[in-house]
């Protein structure tokens, strides 16, 4: 085990190489079948956020084509429909992703920005990118739109079982410097799998690695996404791919000593599949400042809670989201004042307990 933890004590300096991604980057040919297309929500262009006026609020959100886009389509949509559909007050700006959107949101162009779990821990605990001066003190956690769990597939010609079966293997993980291939290379090294001793790695984009996984060219291929992904489904259905488990003392070490990792389980019915599978992955999260009144972060969770099954209706991703876990997972930033007291309120009448 001491070997396994100063291996692990590696993956933070890796994961801050790729910390600059944008957060919807891994998903590759995801991103079309899972854009928000046909919602209500409103795109504002670079120079209009600081000249929104009133009773207005703005998510700072990602590519448009990508998951943080369409999550903050989400919330704003339900927000808006209780609110006052004839005159929405909450908005959406497409960004190129993480590293824009908390910019945005420490200098005050927003008030809420879409990241991803290690970018919210990275900016607020001052690494990576956000060393020293740079750190975002007063960034508060809200909300979590669910984890993109790390699949790893492997092909129906191989023999191999877990992570470990495949150090001489054929695999693919994605450009250097991709989220695709910084995560992966996390979950390796925590399972003492050296990237050094493989056959070949792929390193084209998802569709060509998931070609090779298909005609035998490749053992397995990692990549995080969304659930249910598309190209997952399309790999184990009409490829005959299996999924592996993500489980091993490494990868339970990796999750204790990196805040921003979180176990998932896929479940069973996500791919049709016999039976659950553990792995782990990133949040896809909603931040927010210090200053921002509790009063609207209450009325944003009130809004996607007072239909919770229609606010997860608003995108397929949103479909496994668990009603507790919304206000957990991938939440490593404190917590907003309004997050808590909504809490407080909620843990009075409901089994949804108070978070530390």
């Amino acid at each position: 085990m001491n070997a396994v933890r100063r291996i692990v004590s590696r993956v933070a300096i890796a994961l801050s190489l790729g910390a600059a991604m944008p957060a919807g980057a891994q998903l590759s040919d995801d991103e079309a079948a899972n854009s928000l297309s046909g919602q209500p929500s409103l795109t504002l262009a670079p120079a209009a956020a600081a000249g929104a006026g009133g009773n207005a609020f703005i998510i700072a959100a990602g590519p448009a084509n990508g998951l943080g886009y369409a999550m903050a389509g989400a919330m704003c949509t339900v927000y808006n429909v209780v609110a006052d559909p004839d005159t929405p007050t909450c908005l959406v700006r497409a960004t190129t992703g993480s590293e824009e959107n908390l910019a945005l949101m420490a200098d005050r162009y927003v008030d809420f920005a879409v990241v991803q779990s290690d970018r919210q821990y990275f900016a607020y605990s001052g690494q990576a990118d956000y060393a020293g001066e740079d750190a975002i003190e007063d960034l508060r956690a809200v909300f979590s739109f669910g984890i993109l769990p790390l699949h790893v597939l492997l092909s129906p010609l191989s023999s191999a079982v877990t992570l470990r079966d495949l150090e001489s293997g054929r695999v693919g993980l994605g450009p250097l410097g991709s989220s695709q291939r910084t995560l992966s290379q996390a979950a390796l090294f925590a399972s003492e799998v050296a990237i050094s001793k493989m056959e070949y790695v792929e390193e084209g984009k998802l569709p060509v690695q998931l070609d090779g996984l298909c005609n035998g060219r490749l053992d397995a291929v990692i990549f995080p996404t969304v659930l249910p992904s598309q190209s997952a489904e399309i790999a184990l259905t009409e490829c005959g791919a299996r999924l592996a488990p993500l489980a091993s003392d490494g990868i339970e070490v990796l999750v204790d000593s990196n805040p921003f990792f979180e176990p998932i389980v896929i479940p069973a019915e996500a791919y049709n599949s016999s039976e659950a599978v553990e792995t782990i992955g990133l949040a896809v999260t909603l931040v927010t400042r210090e200053d921002v009144p509790h009063g609207r972060v209450i009325e944003l969770l009130q809004s996607a809670y007072s239909d919770f099954e229609f606010f997860k209706s608003m995108h397929p991703a949103l479909q496994f989201l668990d009603q507790e876990a919304a206000l957990r997972a991938g939440l490593v930033a404190p917590q907003h004042r309004g997050l808590q007291q909504y809490l407080e309120v909620q843990a009075q009448y409901s089994d949804v307990d108070t978070l530390d």
